[in-house]
């Protein structure tokens, strides 16, 4: 199977095809390469992960689980529940990307940030 044959067709195979002349562009233009993108990609989510999770509740419970227990069994622990969250996460993504464009993702995703942000100050 070939990227060509799980693409799609009609809206998703133009929007597909725009993207991937952008990117050829790019790639003609010495901006990017495949490597530096996926480089680029892993770094930024692993910064967005990290600014996200440094000092909220987990994280301090994590801090307290290892200082009660062995840190072997606390990171094991951990990084299992922050992977099968984040697969969850990614899977329910993906899933949804197919029913709903990316700026009503985004629309969503403000409305209940906005909504925590009170909840959490009220």
């Amino acid at each position: 199977t070939t990227f060509k044959d799980i693409r799609g067709s009609g809206e998703e195979e133009s929007e597909m095809e725009g993207a991937m002349a952008m990117v050829k562009e790019l790639e003609d233009e010495g901006k990017i390469s495949e490597r530096q993108g996926a480089t680029s990609l892993l770094l930024q989510t692993f910064l967005l992960v990290f600014a996200a999770e440094w000092g909220d509740r987990s994280f301090l419970s994590t801090i307290a689980l290892s200082a009660a227990y062995p840190p072997l069994a606390v990171v094991g622990g951990a990084s299992t529940g922050h992977g099968v969250a984040t697969a969850l996460a990614i899977g329910g993504g993906t899933v949804l990307a197919q029913y709903i464009s990316e700026k009503t993702i985004a629309y969503i995703a403000g409305v209940l940030f906005l909504a925590f942000a009170t909840a959490t100050t009220v």
